[in-house]
This record gives C-alpha cells, sequence and structure tokens, in this order.
C-alpha cells in the first residue's frame, strides 16, 4: 500500500474476535478498546506479540498507539500494537507516520462498521480522531502497563477496568 510498508510473508493471522482481534489488511493487532473508560475488550491471545526477559517479564516487540474516537455518543479509544519494523519505521525515521495511522484508521472503522463488534462505534454519529503514541507495552499477570518515553502518560489496563493520569502510582502498583 505505502511504498514504506510491505507485507510479511508467512505472518500469524488471528481473526478469532473473542480472544484475538487483528486487522490483516493494516498488519496490526487491537490489544486493548475502552469505551467511555470501560474496558470492553483486552486481546487474550497477544503472548506471540511479546518477548521475555531475564527476570520474567514480557514486553511488547514493537509500541502501541492509543487510537481516540471522540464523537457525541462518547469517546473510545482503540489500543493498536505495531511491530518492531513499523515502529522503528514511523516512529524513529518518522517515515510516512501520518500516512499510516491514517490508514489504520480507516481499517479500523472498515472492520467494525463490517461486524458492529460489540456496538463500539455509533455509525450515525461523526468522530474526530487523535493518535497519541508511542508506548512501550509490558504484560506479567493478566494486566497490562503502557508507558510513553517521556514517562509523562501511562495506562494499566486488566479485566478490572483502566488506570490513567498518575504514572507513578501506575508504575508502582504494576511493578510493585
Amino acid at each position: 500500500m505505502f511504498g514504506w510498508f510491505r507485507k510479511k510473508k508467512g505472518s500469524a493471522s488471528i481473526l478469532n474476535d473473542v480472544g484475538g482481534m487483528r486487522l490483516e489488511e493494516a498488519e496490526v493487532d487491537i490489544m486493548f478498546i475502552v469505551k467511555d473508560n470501560t474496558v470492553t475488550y483486552i486481546n487474550s491471545v497477544s503472548g506471540h506479540l511479546f518477548a521475555t526477559d531475564d527476570d520474567g517479564d514480557e514486553s511488547l516487540k514493537g509500541r502501541v498507539v492509543n487510537f481516540v474516537f471522540k464523537g457525541q455518543s462518547g469517546t473510545i479509544e482503540i489500543f493498536v500494537a505495531f511491530d518492531e519494523d513499523d515502529a522503528y519505521t514511523m516512529f524513529t525515521m518518522r517515515a510516512g507516520m501520518q500516512e499510516r495511522l491514517d490508514f489504520v484508521a480507516r481499517a479500523i472503522f472498515q472492520r467494525f462498521s463490517k461486524s458492529n463488534i460489540g456496538n463500539t462505534f455509533s455509525f450515525t454519529d461523526n468522530y474526530a480522531t487523535q493518535y497519541q503514541y508511542t508506548f512501550k507495552l509490558f504484560h506479567k499477570t493478566n494486566r497490562y502497563f503502557m508507558v510513553n518515553n517521556a514517562q509523562s502518560q501511562a495506562y494499566l489496563i486488566d479485566k478490572n477496568g483502566i488506570k490513567r493520569n498518575d504514572v507513578d502510582k501506575i508504575k508502582q502498583s504494576f511493578w510493585g
């Protein structure tokens, strides 16, 4: 599609919306969906996207972008995982970043308009789209911690909900 991004041969395909959600055409994985501060989806089969370090901590092989869709009916946040190659090209080299993010946003709308997964979007609403990037993602004991490079923004997501804002408190809660 774009000159900077090419299809990877033999990449895993996860299309099971109950456990994992991959947008094949955009070559990204949806990790979490948060609607009006309520976690409505956690990708439960994303282990293949993580590397384990010597301490047993799992970190995403790539980076996460939070796609924020604001409409009259509420705010939807979709956290999307980009692999290492995409993350390096987009966020380090700054090559084709805006075009790639726009493409993924369109792919999200197309995927949800086909199946209206969990009534996530109101298709009579107009949404303003904002991108918050890039986040490192860590996983342990069914909890996910995301933090940006400046460590000025963080999220903690698990089956009980989402925490945000107080970066130090969130870090302490996750790494405790």
